[in-house]
């Protein structure tokens, strides 16, 4: 059993980078959560590794990373890139940062309510409003923080006005959980079905925005009920083991664990400021550990990170049978990623706040 959440951070971190597959956008969440674990551990020579790791991307040595905000965003490092830059561990950023966010804001294509749309394709010029909720993971926390570092206000309403919209588009009410997507591939429709890493990417954007936007900006009252909507709805699905489930509606398709890592973290940041309700604190915090303890399940001992679900953007036709059927792959770095930040801030709780038990004492939970 390993004696800490920041060693099995680690060895999962050291397993992901074994594998190679840096530059990807799934590799800035990567770097993202270790960066993050670095501060929280002072483990300024961890903190060095992904400071050396960004350079090329901060330099313009990588010239494409895969992925509808590649271009803008990606390449130039990501939310990695500005984390490490807004909390001043990576100042000779600046400039990269700067570029990267006004390319985002003045060259991704919107549709007629201004909202980030999927890029028009050579055969499908007709084609638009195609709007799906991995966006805001890889654009609001971003235009955040780099807004913030830059004084910046147009950058932050912007992040906001990105949420809010998706929020408004993909939002399901009667499950208060999102959908996916809305047009995908020309359907005209929303997925039908609730996604576990498509709400894990809602509540992630959710819960990082709210722990650094200032808390007088018009949005944010709007952002906290999407953000406490969204865990009532994450509550009610959240499996007897405590995974939630790759449909989430869905009890007999697999339980996942990207999806689970990410809406474990978003819980873990509003038990951390206070977006969660004081009076909600002590139900949420026994999800978050019942949630916790079956994740490390998952987890081997070498860092393998068992039943992510691979890449996957609105299957067929986006039913719950769709994704239950869509595979899971063991150390996919969706799952690998989202594992290592939820570990990073299970780290906080545990080390700094005395607030969770040590992974040794959380296994025997009930």
């Amino acid at each position: 059993m390993f004696e800490s959440y920041a060693a099995i951070a680690k060895q999962v971190w050291s397993l992901d980078k074994s594998i190679k597959r840096y530059p990807s956008y799934t590799g800035t969440l990567a770097m993202n959560a270790m960066a993050r674990l670095g501060k929280i551990t002072g483990d300024m020579e961890l903190i060095e590794e992904i400071r050396q790791m960004l350079t090329p991307f901060i330099n313009g040595e990588v010239p494409s990373v895969g992925g509808a905000y590649g271009p803008t965003v990606y390449r130039f490092g990501g939310n990695a890139t500005a984390f490490m830059y807004s909390r001043g561990l990576m100042p000779e950023a600046r400039e990269t940062l700067l570029k990267s966010a006004e390319m985002l804001c003045s060259e991704q294509p919107r549709n007629q309510d201004g909202i980030f749309e999927w890029p028009q394709r050579p055969n499908q010029p007709e084609w638009h409003d195609f709007i799906w909720i991995d966006t805001v993971f890889g654009v609001c926390p971003f235009l955040v923080w780099v807004g913030r570092a830059f004084d910046r206000p147009d950058f932050i309403d912007e992040a906001v006005k990105q949420m809010l919209g998706h929020h408004h588009r993909l939002f399901d009410p009667s499950v208060k959980l999102y959908f996916q997507a809305f047009n995908a591939w020309g359907s005209g429709i929303l997925t039908p079905s609730h996604w576990s890493r498509g709400e894990g990417w809602g509540l992630l954007a959710l819960a990082e925005m709210l722990y650094d936007l200032p808390k007088d900006h018009p949005g944010y009252a709007g952002l906290l009920q999407a953000y406490r909507e969204n865990l009532e709805g994450c509550a009610a699905c959240q499996d007897e083991t405590g995974m939630w489930h790759q449909a989430l509606e869905m009890p007999e398709s697999y339980l996942e664990t990207s999806g689970t890592a990410l809406i474990l973290y978003a819980i873990s940041r509003g038990l951390k400021n206070g977006s969660i309700a004081e009076k909600d604190h002590d139900r949420f915090l026994k999800i978050y550990l019942k949630g916790l303890r079956a994740l490390l399940s998952y987890i081997g001992l070498d860092g393998s990170v068992y039943n992510a679900c691979k890449g996957c953007l609105a299957p067929g036709s986006g039913s719950g049978a769709d994704y239950a059927e869509h595979p899971w792959v063991r150390n996919d770095q969706h799952g690998t990623a989202a594992v290592m930040i939820c570990l990073s801030q299970a780290e906080t709780l545990c080390a700094k706040l005395k607030m969770i038990p040590t992974p040794a004492e959380l296994v025997k939970f009930q």
